[in-house]
């Protein structure tokens, strides 16, 4: 019997994850092009080209960048991508790629980016050059957002009038953007978590105490502050005497009722009071342009829109005849004239396919960085330079180091800080090179150290674990039977685990007589704190040992090609000084809330589990365990 992974590692390789394989290959040979979606969306991505007769059948992967790899290697066609996946492709080696198409918004269909960053000043304070935004209060959607935050300090710093520190390492690269902004304007709003560790988020704000200065609650300095995002940052400028406002064209528009679409009709304004003529945009030479209707605007970077990406192979009548699918696809399940349920809207918004994003196909195909640099984007994501202040990563294997590669351009493209650089060693090689900080920073180990410094570890959210009653003893645990779950195959397996060193151990089935009575369960970790009566109950760990329910990370039963069961840690040097120690919490805090399980980006880079090498296999537990869920600061 295999375990629950290793099924789900099958079904993911043969391509047939959540429908029936039969129905799999019948939807794949009707189908001239393939769609590649993540595992998880591949049931819904069949279900909606099949029922909408559309030729295009799907292909699962593991995550979003394994399907760049699958449509680079012509296993698929194409592939939905945000603007930081277009970067991801644009720096894989021998890429092929191109756009063909474009997920506008209903609202702003012709418009060339999803939106343009700009900097919206008063007319009565007579700018003449960024030079004279020192000083100034300025007003922020939000730390680490594009136009609020990543195109300014791009452009300001480019322009000479944003000064970082050096970077010495004394300074994490977050905290040299922060002190750079703080200097250089007097008082901010500049709202959110400065760092994903809360410690690191106080620390930063309590020392830059002036850049959450004009916000309305300043001591939270939140993101969901009232002068916080797009509209916030305008209003900060109009009603909160700040000096600029940096923010984007459509909500200007809204803010002053000018129309949303250049020549169209006017909006209801969102301060009726506020009169556009009061206030203009200040270009990037100095020079200030007014905000009514009609007139150009000067943005100094955009953020591209969302893309369908595909291989070079598509071009002329085949990429015609995709695009024109494409949208048959879109009409059908948008036209609010058919008769399709709100639930399969629901699962087709899933897949990008919404109302209110049509898609807008290009006349004349894009290679990644053309399309990219047509926004200057590339420079918004490399704005400390390629190849700045970077976290060596030791890992030790060529296995691992692919997944670590991938994993540094996908945390890069998210604008996660300091960017990874990945190091081959062997396993002593890497405690040797972390401890003496001579070639790496930072380690992921399964065992511990006393060379190095534990900063971090693995925390799971559900896993196979077994229990018993406190009273339990050695003479009854071996006496059992273990109970469990007989249909659930990860539950099957964690009791081989646990009958390897207990050969003569008998396992039951929970419903049957023997399993009401059996002193030892094995159950899902997740329902040790479900469940209020598991408070006198401990765990069962591998050697037989008896431990708390709290300590799930170390005495769990989950199925591990390399038979090490504690928890990965995030290891480095025992000096460690101050600045690498916040950049690493930093940096990894940040991986897990994007990559993690359950998580934002999840669907992007799956940090936490199987991962496909170069040549096609894929391979469980590299770097870290598969069935982690993040990682966090205290065990």
């Amino acid at each position: 019997m295999k375990s629950c992974i290793t099924v789900w590692l099958a079904l993911l390789v043969a391509g047939a994850f959540g429908v029936p394989a039969v129905d799999r290959r019948d939807v794949q040979d009707a189908a001239k092009f393939r769609w590649c979606v993540p595992a998880e969306l591949l049931d819904d991505c069949v279900r909606l080209t099949g029922t909408a007769a559309v030729p295009i059948g799907c292909v699962g992967g593991i995550d979003r960048l394994d399907c760049l790899r699958k449509v680079q290697n012509r296993q698929a066609d194409y592939l939905v991508a945000d603007p930081e996946d277009v970067y991801v492709a644009s720096h894989f080696d021998n890429q092929d790629f191109v756009v063909f198409s474009e997920l506008r918004t209903a609202e702003e269909p012709t418009a060339m980016f999803r939106y343009e960053g700009i900097m919206l000043v008063r007319a009565s304070d007579n700018f003449h050059s960024l030079a004279d935004l020192r000083g100034k209060r300025s007003c922020h959607t939000g730390f680490g957002r594009n136009v609020g935050y990543k195109i300014p300090v791009t452009r300001l710093q480019r322009a000479g009038v944003l000064k970082l520190p050096p970077g010495d390492g004394s300074l994490s690269p977050v905290e040299r953007e922060l002190a750079g902004l703080s200097e250089l304007f007097s008082a901010s709003c500049l709202p959110g978590s400065y760092s994903s560790d809360a410690g690191i988020d106080r620390l930063l704000k309590g020392r830059y105490a002036n850049l959450c200065e004009r916000c309305n609650q300043p001591q939270q300095c939140a993101k969901d502050d009232r002068y916080a995002g797009y509209e916030g940052a305008i209003r900060c400028l109009v009603e909160n005497g700040g000096d600029v406002a940096f923010s984007k064209t459509i909500y200007v528009r809204k803010y002053f009722g000018l129309p949303v679409t250049p020549g169209g009709l006017p909006v209801p304004a969102l301060n009726p009071s506020a009169r556009a003529e009061d206030f203009v945009y200040l270009c990037e030479n100095g020079t200030t342009r007014p905000i009514a209707d009609g007139q150009p605007v000067c943005s100094w970077a955009q953020r591209p829109w969302q893309v369908l990406l595909g291989n070079g192979d598509l071009s002329g009548a085949g990429l015609q005849e995709l695009q024109t699918l494409g949208q048959q696809l879109h009409r059908y399940w948008t036209d609010p004239n058919n008769q399709v349920s709100d639930a399969d809207r629901r699962t087709a918004q899933k897949l990008w396919i919404d109302q209110k994003a049509p898609i807008v196909d290009r006349q004349n195909t894009v290679a990644p960085r053309e399309y990219l640099a047509q926004a200057n984007y590339a420079e918004v994501i490399e704005r400390e330079g390629r190849f700045g202040n970077v976290l060596r990563l030791c890992v030790v294997s060529e296995d691992e180091r692919q997944k670590c590669e991938l994993m540094r351009q996908a945390a890069y493209s998210r604008d996660i800080r300091p960017a990874l650089q990945c190091v081959l060693k062997t396993a002593d090689a890497c405690v040797a090179a972390v401890r003496d900080g001579t070639q790496a920073d930072v380690v992921v180990l399964r065992q511990p150290n006393v060379e190095l410094k534990p900063l971090m570890w693995e925390t799971y959210d559900d896993v196979m674990v077994a229990i018993a009653d406190k009273t339990i003893t050695n003479e009854r645990l071996r006496s059992g039977p273990v109970a469990l779950d007989s249909s659930n195959e990860q539950a099957a397996a964690a009791a081989r685990i646990l009958s390897s060193k207990l050969p003569s151990l008998r396992v039951v089935d929970v419903n049957s007589p023997d399993g009401v009575s059996a002193p030892i369960r094995i159950v899902r970790s997740k329902t040790l704190t479900e469940n209020q009566d598991n408070t006198d109950k401990v765990l069962v760990c591998v050697d037989l040992s008896f431990q708390p329910l709290s300590n799930v990370a170390n005495c769990h039963l989950e199925s591990n090609l390399n038979s090490e069961r504690n928890a990965a840690a995030i290891y480095v040097r025992q000096d460690v000084d101050e600045a690498l120690q916040d950049s690493v919490v930093h940096a990894f805090t940040a991986l897990s809330e994007a990559f993690g399980r359950g998580h934002s980006k999840e669907q992007v880079f799956r940090m936490f589990g199987p991962f496909r090498l170069r040549d096609g296999e894929v391979k469980e537990h590299l770097i870290f365990h598969d069935y982690a869920s993040e990682l966090a600061v205290s065990k």
